[in-house]
């Protein structure tokens, strides 16, 4: 499994979210270039058409969910009528798909025959893919079926997930711990435990990093003892979670090198400025440390999420 990168603004609902009453799986949209068979112009209505499908049926998401509606395109029939002006008429085969990007798994599909006339092939593609209707007995049908899936999946992978993200956090690997545990859906039954493991994992997570950043705090502060050493000191106690368990020592740390500062003020002009910037500097990092909720965490993977779900969607093209 690929490493993923994880923000301190990571991971945004993963401790926070509450179950959802309906028990509905937040669906994003992937929607790939393909022009060799639907015309650029037209992808944006297929786009719309894929958002208004999850939408409609309660499952909309924004694009870094690892489940996702995707769907291709076949052809299969296409007429030119004369006359002014020519019109072209053309049928298609429109395959969707809801699967899961990180596990590579396809829950559920569905094929809507369309028909769609225009002046152009971008117009008639068009027009095809506004035929398709989100609220279809069979449209609800597809969609609930995935997202039964979706959950009876995970819920039965719950103790397993959490195993494996035990497992990789003892490997100091906290970002992929946290990036499995991130991809359960907070509607399952027992989501409390993966919680209660993401809390776990994450802490440890804080408290090697801060450590790490406040020893190198008191390195730097250490060798000069002067106005560059307290600036390079700030940038490693910016790097302390507040929420870490060596955050007592660091504030120790800060008082030290704001008695030295304060000290400053009674000198010539430029250390009097000196003074103040690291104030500011301090001031400044301490507001971002203060709005760092430990319970917004779940943002994961996103730079690597596109990729991911393309590889997939070219599996299922080629199939």
């Amino acid at each position: 499994m690929r490493r993923f990168i994880l923000t301190l603004v990571a991971a945004a609902t993963l401790l926070s979210a509450a179950a959802q009453p309906a028990k509905r799986v937040p669906i994003g949209v992937y929607v790939p270039s393909d022009n060799n068979i639907v015309p650029e112009l037209a992808q944006s209505t297929l786009t719309n058409k894929l958002r208004q499908i999850v939408t409609a049926n309660g499952m909309g998401a924004d694009n870094h969910s690892t489940f996702f509606i995707t769907c291709s395109v076949n052809l299969t029939d296409k007429e030119v009528i004369g006359g002014a002006p020519t019109k072209i008429v053309q049928k298609a085969d429109v395959t969707f798909y809801i699967a899961d990007a990180q596990n590579q798994r396809v829950y559920e599909t569905i094929t809507v025959s369309t028909r769609g006339v225009g002046d152009n092939e971008n117009k008639a593609f068009v027009s095809a893919f506004k035929g398709i209707q989100p609220t279809s007995t069979d449209m609800k049908a597809f969609v609930g079926r995935a997202n039964e899936k979706i959950i009876k999946y995970y819920e039965s992978q719950i103790e397993n997930f959490i195993q494996r993200s035990d497992a990789l956090a003892k490997l100091g690997d906290y970002d992929e711990a946290l990036f499995l545990l991130s991809q359960i859906p907070d509607v399952c039954e027992g989501y409390d435990k993966v919680n209660a493991a993401a809390i776990n994992v994450y802490q440890k997570k804080l408290d090697e990093e801060s450590i790490a950043a406040l020893q190198k705090a008191k390195t730097a502060w250490a060798a000069g003892q002067n106005y560059a050493a307290a600036m390079e000191a700030a940038d490693y106690l910016a790097l302390v979670s507040p929420y870490a368990s060596c955050y007592a020592d660091a504030e120790k740390l800060i008082a030290n090198i704001r008695n030295y500062v304060s000290a400053q003020r009674s000198y010539d002009q430029k250390q009097r400025e000196e003074a103040v910037a690291w104030e500011r500097k301090m001031e400044e990092q301490e507001n971002v440390l203060r709005s760092q909720e430990i319970d917004a965490w779940r943002d994961v993977g996103v730079q690597e999420m596109d990729m991911v779900i393309g590889e997939l969607w070219q599996a299922l093209k080629d199939s």
